[in-house]
């Protein structure tokens, strides 16, 4: 029975590949190959930092509202400053109250750039978020929608 459904399965997986819209994507500064290829990234790609945002070693403990809100209040204008500065890219947090609390993402010279970024957020210095970073490449030109 499974291979009936092998032939037409390969037909309209291969032909729902090949009508997908292709993404138009801006050229890569002319540098960009060799430095791609040093690294190893693929051509048409960009290094980003990566944060997975998760609840701290403090996030336990019990704090005032009026803490908690200054703590937020202090974490969203780290991260505006930083937007600001033109390096945090996009940032969310997820909508569940689980152990991973949200997402950034940095155009940055390196992970330590990142990690000193990290480390000076409000949130984190009091330790109810923890940052983890690492290397994400995204594909030159591309946006959300």
């Amino acid at each position: 029975m499974v291979s009936q459904y092998r032939g037409v399965l390969v037909a309209v997986c291969s032909l729902a590949f090949t009508a997908a819209p292709v993404p138009v994507v801006a050229e890569a500064p002319a540098a960009a190959p060799a430095a791609q290829a040093a690294s190893g990234m693929p051509e048409g790609m960009k290094q980003y930092w990566f944060v997975m945002l998760s609840k701290g070693p403090r996030r336990g403990e019990a704090i005032t509202p009026e803490r908690a809100a200054g703590l937020q209040a202090g974490h969203m204008a780290h991260m505006a400053a930083e937007h600001e500065a033109g390096r945090l890219v996009m940032a969310g947090p997820f909508g569940d109250d689980g152990d991973w609390r949200g997402i950034q993402i940095y155009d940055a010279g390196s992970r330590e750039e990142v990690e000193a970024i990290c480390a000076r957020d409000p949130a984190v210095e009091a330790g109810r978020l923890a940052c983890e970073v690492r290397p994400w490449w995204g594909q030159v030109g591309t946006t959300l929608k």
